[in-house]
């Protein structure tokens, strides 16, 4: 599988700072996305990401750096559809783009929080929004 790559443009319009979803969406406090960076390969990722499928009984479907997550059971909103998107910003550096493509957003949520960021821990480097651990200054 090979990954998207991203050029220094795509970097940039990733920032918060350049975030215009505000402008054409309503707003929400519902995230039906989430975006983690690694050092892993993308095959790893590949991998580690139709193992969390297979224990919570999703069938996976891959495609030009595009995991797509289908959900079996039928949830409040319908099956629950999450598809993953690997993106090279180095050869050794990815981001991935976790995204809510069918079902309930909150549904979505409780996958994320309970299976997918576990299942992750080992390999996520940071995940965007969250705050880095800043070390004491020295005196």
């Amino acid at each position: 599988m090979k990954p998207i790559c991203l050029n220094a443009f795509d970097i940039i319009s990733l920032s918060p700072g350049f975030d215009l979803s505000g402008l054409f969406e309503k707003p929400n406090n519902q995230k039906a996305e989430a975006r983690f960076t690694t050092k892993n390969s993308a095959s790893a990722i590949v991998s580690k990401l139709e193992e969390i499928a297979q224990m919570e009984r999703f069938n996976v479907k891959k495609k030009d750096g595009l995991v797509q997550l289908q959900g079996i059971k039928l949830g409040r909103k319908g099956q629950l559809a999450i598809e993953a998107e690997i993106f090279e910003v180095t050869p050794t550096f990815h981001m991935v783009e976790v995204k809510k493509r069918a079902g309930d957003t909150l549904e979505y949520q409780n996958f994320c929080t309970k299976e997918l960021r576990p299942s992750l821990k080992d390999m996520i480097w940071t995940w965007q929004g969250e705050q880095q651990q800043q070390l004491p200054q020295p005196l």
